[in-house]
């Protein structure tokens, strides 16, 4: 692995680096944070739920596409709410791709999300721009683009007088194109960066090119802000806290608050607390190098822990094609 050496010149370089993006970031964020507070949605989170955030976190912030030197496949199977019926229930590919190691990365992703009557199905294709901002220190920019599907099935509501049966006896389906943009600031054990979803705000409508077209919903604006660092607690051993908020008015904030424990960079146990939702416990394994395996289990702590045993989540991903020498710390390829 490569060491560097950083000057007081780097240093101070880099400090002011750190500032002027972290200024920015935070003006950035404020509007976004007031325009939520504000602005007045008739919707809560409409994207799918992940206590493996840190596994897989490409699919919340297209700025990560090409972050590693090596190509990564994954796939996230959730079922939340052991216990309920019509629990919600989500599926999730995804491909990571640096098509340069030092500037391009691509990759894309489709999840099918189930809540009882209503079915969420989209794509996504991602595409990152990486710059140097100092010896070790690189931000991305990055947008994600694609189609989602938004259906409601009628005949699946339960209602409390079926002679209203008439009124929901029928299957609503909306095709929307949907955007997200992401920025992302890292090293080899610090990350920090937000993502804002479902851009243009479309109205979900039977048909998108009619304007006389009758809506049923629209997609809310979803705010996603990261952060962590890995600390070195002994030659073989990794401390990785971190934090993910989500904001979707007109919820409140949610916040998932983890810490991963690292042995060899292979073998790894988490906890993690769900603000007002769930308590989590996650591991996972490297093998050679190349299959990632994680679960985790979220205990339920909220009033549905009466009818629920929880929720289970599977990752299954492998990584190939290494473009370059790759720092296992944190996976950031090394610039010569």
């Amino acid at each position: 692995m490569k060491h560097f050496t950083i000057s007081s010149y780097t240093s101070a370089k880099l400090s002011a680096c750190i500032l002027h993006f972290t200024l920015r970031l935070s003006s950035v964020l404020a509007f976004y944070i007031l325009h939520f507070t504000f602005y007045n949605s008739a919707s809560a989170q409409q994207l799918p739920m992940y206590s493996q955030y840190m596994l897989n976190d490409f699919v919340l912030n297209p700025a990560i596409a090409g972050k590693n030197d090596y190509k990564m496949v994954q796939s996230n199977i959730r079922y939340q709410w052991v216990g309920l019926n019509d629990a919600p229930r989500t599926f999730v590919i995804s491909a990571n791709i640096p098509y340069s190691p030092k500037k391009v990365g691509l990759g894309g992703y489709i999840f099918t999300d189930i809540a009882g009557p209503v079915t969420r199905a989209g794509i996504n294709l991602a595409y990152a721009y990486h710059l140097e901002m100092g010896e070790e220190l690189r931000m991305s920019m990055g947008l994600f683009g694609g189609m989602m599907q938004y259906r409601v099935n009628g005949k699946e509501i339960i209602l409390a007088d079926e002679e209203e049966r008439y009124l929901f006896d029928g299957v609503e389906t909306a095709i929307v194109p949907d955007a997200s943009f992401g920025t992302y600031l890292y090293t080899d054990r610090f990350f920090t960066g937000f993502s804002f979803n479902h851009l243009f705000h479309n109205q979900l409508k039977k048909d998108l090119f009619d304007a006389s077209s009758k809506s049923f919903g629209y997609l809310s604006n979803h705010l996603f802000v990261v952060g962590g660092y890995r600390f070195e607690v002994h030659s073989e051993w990794d401390l990785e806290p971190s934090i993910l908020i989500k904001i979707v008015s007109p919820v409140p904030a949610q916040a998932d608050v983890s810490a991963r424990l690292f042995y060899r960079k292979e073998l790894w146990l988490g906890l993690q607390y769900r603000t007002e939702d769930a308590f989590a416990i996650t591991a996972g394994y490297e093998y050679k190098e190349k299959l990632h395996i994680g679960y985790s289990y979220d205990l339920t702590l909220s009033n549905l822990k009466r009818y629920s045993s929880g929720s289970n989540e599977i990752m299954l991903g492998y990584k190939f094609g290494n473009t370059g020498s790759t720092n296992k710390k944190g996976g950031v390829p090394i610039i010569d």
